[in-house]
């Protein structure tokens, strides 16, 4: 697993081995990213669906999507790309950056 500098992981976030978080991004509360977890772009006219790696300054969350198996169709986890880091998330995290330098444990 690699986290790129200044991404940021929502609480109760999974990132496992063989996957790359790349600079910038922000993973929303409760996303899950293993190395076989579909992250599906739905920003453009059509899905873009990757496995591994969450593309720089890329917002996700969590979600579901239908997959058909012989007993029947399920939901199963994958992750949506909704959009793009502004500044207004810097913001957000700039109290955890504070808290960190000055060794503050809330």
């Amino acid at each position: 697993m690699i986290v790129e500098d200044n991404a940021f992981l929502g609480s109760r976030s999974i990132v496992v081995e063989g996957v790359i978080i790349e600079e910038g991004a922000v993973l929303g509360a409760n996303t899950v990213i293993t190395g076989s977890t579909s992250i599906i772009d739905v920003t453009g006219p059509t899905p873009v669906i990757t496995k591994g790696r969450v593309p720089r300054r890329s917002v996700v969350i969590p979600g579901t999507w239908p997959k058909a198996f012989p007993a029947g169709t399920y939901q199963v986890p994958c992750a949506l790309i909704i959009g793009r880091r502004k500044e207004s998330t810097n913001l957000k995290t700039s109290l955890e950056d504070a808290l960190r330098e000055n060794d503050v444990a809330v």
